[in-house]
């Protein structure tokens, strides 16, 4: 019998943050098909081509300056791994976002759904959202509390979850 706690381990180990962003990601271009086989209009110049670089950028740089944070510091990005966590991050992009490659993903997924015009990709980012928060936020956050204590109270109260 799988209990509740067994499917969330199991779940939170098949989903891992970046395999979520993959599945979100051919979301998008199967909820655009067949639009996406015109480039020409995808590629045009308009608002949306401009927003969606915009925001694919920045979020491509969150992921980016967040993990390079993690290698320099040292300490694990391994969502399986929190406790294992050596130092709290709160400098850099971590400074307005305790999750900036989370933040990151659901950046890139949105942008994605932007280009390819997938009102289904723009709607689906609330449950990718979700799906980070519940199989892996809130197993990490204890974690971070257990492992940093006051100053992870501190920076938790100071700095939002997401922005």
């Amino acid at each position: 019998m799988i209990t509740m706690t067994t499917l969330h381990h199991r779940l939170r180990v098949l989903l891992l943050p970046p395999v979520l962003l993959v599945i979100f990601l051919l979301f998008d271009l199967l909820a655009s098909w067949p639009a996406i086989t015109d480039l020409r209009s995808l590629l045009a110049l308009s608002l949306s081509l401009c927003l969606a670089v915009g925001i694919g950028l920045l979020s491509l740089y969150l992921v980016i300056t967040g993990l390079r944070q993690l290698v320099r510091h040292q300490t694990t990005f391994n969502a399986l791994h929190a406790d294992k966590t050596t130092t709290l991050l709160t400098k850099g992009c971590y400074a307005f976002t305790r999750n900036p490659v989370y933040l990151g993903f659901v950046g890139l997924h949105l942008s994605a759904a932007i280009l390819l015009g997938s009102i289904a990709g723009v709607l689906a980012t609330p449950v990718l959202i979700a799906l980070i928060s519940v199989l892996h936020i809130q197993v990490e956050e204890p974690a971070m509390h257990r492992l940093f204590g006051r100053e992870w109270e501190t920076y938790s109260n100071k700095t939002g979850r997401w922005l």
